[in-house]
């Protein structure tokens, strides 16, 4: 029993229990931990995925072939079609935009008209004009540059590719433009543009509208030059290839020679005042049904021989009058070297409605309860037109334009009663 009470004894017992301390110790640290496996109440973490990863993008050289229906231009296969993959399906077809750029930029089209340059008419006694040369014939780049970009998304498997050129007529280098720059008109003062949306497709009026625009394109009115419409455009005949088409006459539209050129001297109008331009003559027309290119107050109607639209140009720099039409359109743009004011406003004030009345008539050559109408009626409009233009930031004094007075038609009925 000493023996167990020894001190010897106690040390023994601690240094056995502190080995066998140290060698559970030492195993832990040596054997790896295992992961508990998944439970429904403790889900596993979701490993993401970069979908960038999984897309794979191929580039095919293609061969093109341009035509125009008569002559090939072959074009060296290059790497114009990119097809990018995800997982086998196909996610984005383009094409490369600007390689195919380059491509119909260096397209020359051989063995077409060529274009005339355009020409300096008149002086002395009369306005300056630049009359346009005789159009050629080339690429339209942007419209071949659609189609083959159109064909190369749309036909993505195949391996070459024939496309149409869109063929346009062009002016050249010695052309309308480059005269308006050797003479100065770089700076676009004023534009305006119409539109007769009911006669888009109104062939005859649509041949006086070209006639008359092409009249007018091209003037240079120089400082103080007085421009005349009727003088410009001459007589409305036969003889100048002008059509019957829709003319007003005692509240009706009528076919008359030259029916529509009024929407040619109005938009003029327009591009007169917002140049500045000082109006010496200009007439309302009669009525404002059938002239809805226009807004009240600020249409110009002309007839030959008594309706004229005139002009004086008070600016100290000549300017050039740009005019084109067809489909029912007309714009019109004048150019100058500089312009010479910030902007122009225009405004309509006052404006009253005069509805028509409905007048009943007795025609007993008509049948019983039978209803003849002599005339639809046209309701009348009064209104004011004013301007005011803006100069180095500051207005100067609000200008009257004019005040007019489309007439009024009753409605005219005629029954027997």
């Amino acid at each position: 029993m000493k023996f167990f009470r020894s001190g010897l004894f106690i040390t023994m017992v601690l240094v056995f229990l502190a080995s066998i301390f140290f060698t559970i110790v030492y195993f832990q640290k040596s054997v790896p931990e295992r992961s508990m496996p998944a439970t429904p109440d403790a889900p596993t973490a979701a490993v993401e995925k970069n979908p960038e990863t999984e897309l794979k993008t191929e580039i095919k050289p293609v061969q093109i072939v341009f035509t125009d229906g008569l002559q090939q231009i072959p074009v060296n296969e290059l790497p114009l079609l990119s097809v990018t993959k995800k997982n086998d399906q196909i996610v984005k077809i383009e094409a490369d935009g600007e390689l195919a750029k380059q491509v119909i930029a260096s397209l020359t089209l051989p063995n077409v008209k060529q274009a005339a340059p355009a020409r300096i008419e008149g002086g002395k006694n009369d306005f300056q004009r630049i009359v346009r040369g005789e159009p050629g014939f080339g690429i339209d780049k942007e419209k071949t540059l659609a189609a083959l970009e159109k064909s190369l998304v749309e036909n993505y498997n195949a391996t070459s590719f024939a496309v149409d050129l869109a063929i346009a007529p062009i002016e050249g280098k010695d052309g309308f433009s480059s005269k308006m720059r050797e003479m100065g008109f770089n700076t676009l003062v004023a534009t305006f543009s119409t539109l007769h949306a009911g006669h888009i497709d109104d062939p005859e009026r649509n041949v006086n509208l070209e006639i008359a625009s092409h009249k007018i394109d091209g003037l240079i009115v120089p400082p103080g030059g007085k421009f005349s419409f009727n003088k410009v455009v001459g007589p409305r005949t036969e003889k100048y290839g002008f059509k019957k088409a829709g003319v007003i006459s005692q509240g009706r539209v009528i076919p008359g020679l030259g029916g529509g050129i009024c929407q040619v001297s109005t938009t003029l109008y327009r591009a007169a005042l917002l140049s500045g331009m000082k109006i010496d003559e200009r007439h309302n027309h009669s009525i404002y049904d059938g002239i809805e290119y226009a807004d009240r107050g600020l249409d110009a109607a002309v007839a030959w021989g008594f309706k004229d639209f005139r002009f004086t140009n008070t600016l100290d720099i000549p300017v050039l009058i740009v005019s084109r039409a067809g489909k029912g359109k007309v714009e019109v743009e004048i150019y100058a070297e500089r312009k010479p004011f910030d902007t122009v406003v225009l405004v309509t004030r006052n404006e009253v409605k005069h509805p028509y009345e409905v007048q009943k008539k007795n025609n007993s050559s008509l049948k019983k309860g039978e209803v003849k109408i002599v005339h639809p009626g046209v309701h009348g409009y009064s209104v004011e037109a004013y301007r005011t233009i803006i100069k180095d930031g500051k207005p100067s004094k609000e200008e009257r334009l004019s005040k007019d007075r489309y007439l009024t038609f009753n409605r005219i009925e005629e029954m027997n009663n």
